[in-house]
């Protein structure tokens, strides 16, 4: 019997494979991509004790800036360099799988995968999430959300106010913003989104999600929550959580290329309408048509589709993510899971325990509160960027902008990596 090309590739995508110590921690997912069969996982190995710089040795110098692109282990280079092989044409190189990389990050933050979609960027995820939610300057519609909440997600709602977007602002006060003032800005039967940062991208302030979920919720409002300064470096549980959305980028403590997720609650997508249309968004490529020559008649003039199921048929856009990034996710949401979250987040208190110590002894005021286990820390330096070039110069990397210096250790990172940027800090 001889297979048409689109039964071949059918009958190829059901064939088991046969994955080594990586494919236990992976579940499977139907396809791959462009309707190329996806290419086995590599074997990922026992955990790495930590730090672990054989995985990055790349790095060169102190790199103490995983907040702003997190370098990527040696395993997702591999990986994303037979990616573009593959898209070359190269029989060898690496084909990704999309479902198997949702199914994994779903694992990772403890959600369903059809809660998750693949998005371009953070914030395009929670502008996704506002359309959905039909939230309108025109409306007057109100939302609430914080002074530490990304820069880009409070320029996007600054805007909207000057259309008519009614938003409620809650200030820093002692380097964290209140529960209090929060439950008194959300107001019953009108307030329609709340829009946080689970991780303060500038400060390492953390809300408690489940607390903001809990008054919220009990006043009849929806939760955002930007979880990139988290996924990846601590335990997260978006299911235990109570948010009702979340996005993240791909590019930082999830250590691969550009490409974002989005997290919308089962429960909560209900109360949301698609925000766009794209034929992306439905279960069969071609639907069946009744408009063309030798068509059947019926009464529409399209039919036989249904939507995927969940976030993906959704907020289904057309987008297809790079396969670089879904390959270097092949490779580093396994290799974060192997280590564990919890152990990645205790290796980083210990090197940010001793900074939140030695910083404010040579004169550096913290805008980190010292409860907060993120692997941020921030202190507070007039024109913060006059320490650059010093700090360049003695190959030591942060970040300085505004008037705060952050300081992000990661999984690389130990304790001479601390002292290498006391040492070069002067005293204030």
């Amino acid at each position: 019997m001889k297979l048409t090309r689109k039964e071949w590739l059918k009958a190829a995508c059901t064939l088991p494979l046969q994955f080594t110590a990586l494919a236990q921690l992976t579940a499977q997912g139907p396809g791959g991509n462009r309707g190329a069969a996806p290419t086995p996982l590599p074997p990922l190995g026992p955990a790495p004790a930590l730090p672990d710089k054989t995985s990055f040795p790349r790095i060169t110098g102190t790199s103490l800036d995983a907040a702003a692109t997190h370098p990527r282990p040696e395993g997702s280079l591999d990986l994303i360099r037979k990616a573009q092989a593959s898209q070359l044409g190269e029989p060898s190189g690496f084909r990704s799988n999309e479902a198997r990389v949702r199914e994994n990050f779903a694992r990772l933050v403890n959600a369903d995968p059809t809660e998750i979609a693949i998005v371009p960027a953070t914030q395009i995820g929670e502008s996704y999430v506002v359309a959905a939610l039909g939230i309108s300057p025109e409306n007057h519609d109100h939302i609430v959300s914080d002074h530490l909440h990304f820069v880009g997600s409070l320029q996007m709602y600054t805007d909207m106010t000057r259309r008519g977007l009614d938003v409620t602002w809650i200030e820093i006060k002692d380097n964290r913003i209140p529960d209090d003032e929060l439950d008194r800005a959300i107001v019953k039967g009108r307030t329609k989104l709340v829009a946080i940062s689970h991780t303060s991208f500038v400060t390492g302030f953390q809300h408690d999600l489940k607390r903001v979920s809990d008054i919220a919720h009990a006043k009849g409002a929806m939760v955002y929550a930007d979880i990139i300064q988290a996924a990846g470096n601590q335990p997260l549980d978006l299911t235990a959580s109570g948010v009702d959305a979340a996005a993240c980028a791909t590019y930082k403590w999830l250590m691969s290329a550009g490409t974002a997720f989005l997290y919308v609650r089962k429960s909560s997508m209900q109360k949301m309408r698609p925000p766009f249309y794209h034929f992306t968004r439905y279960t069969t490529l071609l639907p069946t048509t009744h408009m063309y020559p030798f068509d059947a008649p019926a009464r529409e003039i399209v039919d036989n589709y249904t939507v995927k199921e969940g976030a993906p048929g959704m907020f289904s856009t057309g987008y297809e993510p790079d396969t670089a990034a879904l390959a270097g996710l092949e490779y580093s949401l396994p290799y974060i899971m192997n280590i564990g979250p919890a152990k990645i987040q205790a290796h980083a208190q210990a090197l940010t325990d001793r900074l939140k110590a030695e910083l404010p002894r040579r004169g550096y005021p913290l805008l980190t509160p010292q409860e907060s286990r993120a692997p941020i820390v921030t202190v507070a330096v007039e024109n913060a960027q006059r320490l650059g070039a010093d700090l360049r110069a003695a190959g030591v990397r942060v970040t300085t902008r505004w008037n705060h210096v952050r300081i992000s250790p990661s999984v690389f990172n130990d304790m001479h990596d601390v002292d290498r940027l006391l040492a070069a800090l002067p005293k204030i």
